[in-house]
């Protein structure tokens, strides 16, 4: 992969590209022994923010109505690994290093529920009635992994859907606390990101049954047996490709600078956005709520 050269061209047009690539780097350390391995892994999600404005245009336009649609996502993912730690079926196989990530990331989930809620005071929609219902995610675990995989690289996506709809300028107290809450929202993408990113190393190991042709990242739309809907367009597709898209603020990137990119590289590179309607009607095709 020629994500040194991806990144050369970019700090052209960005140059603090490398800064944000350091910080994410950086956190990474905090998913375990995997850190330095997955440096690079975290890449190409960064990138991605440096390229694609193309997001906003979807059915939410409120800040509560924002904030809401990403409590019910957070509230979604909570429930799923907290099921998950307490399956019976998955209690032989999430041992060691791989429940201590789960339970990690089940503690992010719970933090980003506490701060959305907050965050909404009184404006906040109640959690479902009947909670998730996540069929038979549990019965193995591949079949759980293939769900997270699922829920992590959609909520990224629907995320990076609604950055363009949270004004900048908005900095409300929460429990004493000055946030800006377009930050916030970006700050929590990027930690679903680096969830989505250490799942898919989980599903390259040995108990999952060493799927090596399975990247931190995502190349070419490839849904490794998750549901294709995960990776396909939005609604417009002019404004949410495919995870496969080849073309970025107008330029195809194939070929750029007089340099050559193979589209697995491109595709991988960036993550695509995704509008509120589709991400809600792949939660629904897998989750009862």
């Amino acid at each position: 992969m020629n994500l040194f050269q991806i990144i050369s061209e970019l700090e052209k047009v960005d140059p603090e590209i490398m800064d944000r690539l350091t910080h994410r780097r950086s956190a990474f350390t905090a998913l375990g022994n995997f850190g330095k391995k997955l440096a690079l892994a975290a890449a190409p999600i960064a990138i991605g923010s440096a390229f694609n404005k193309a997001v906003g245009q979807n059915t939410l336009m409120g800040v509560n109505e924002v904030f809401n649609y990403a409590l019910l996502l957070e509230r979604l993912e909570y429930s799923f690994y907290d099921q998950a730690l307490k399956a019976a079926t998955l209690t032989v196989p999430l041992t060691g290093i791989a429940r201590t990530a789960i339970e990690t990331i089940r503690g992010h989930e719970q933090a980003h529920v506490a701060l959305l809620t907050a965050a909404l005071g009184t404006n906040a929609n109640p959690a479902p009635a009947n909670g998730f219902d996540f069929g038979n995610a549990f019965a193995t675990y591949e079949s759980f992994l293939i769900f997270a995989q699922a829920f992590e690289d959609t909520g990224v996506r629907a995320y990076k859907g609604q950055a363009g709809n949270i004004d900048a300028s908005l900095n409300p107290t929460i429990g004493g606390a000055q946030y800006n809450l377009l930050q916030t929202a970006l700050q929590i993408h990027s930690v679903e990101a680096r969830h989505a990113a250490h799942i898919r190393v989980m599903r390259r190991g040995a108990t999952a049954g060493n799927q090596t042709n399975i990247f931190p990242w995502i190349i070419n739309a490839e849904p490794n047996g998750v549901p294709a809907g995960v990776y396909g367009a939005g609604n417009p597709v002019a404004t949410f490709p495919t995870e496969g898209n080849l073309v970025q603020g107008g330029l195809t990137l194939t070929s750029v600078g007089g340099k050559t990119y193979t589209a697995e590289d491109v595709s991988a590179a960036f993550d695509e956005a995704l509008d509120s309607t589709t991400v809600t009607n792949i939660a629904r095709s897998v989750v009862k709520f």
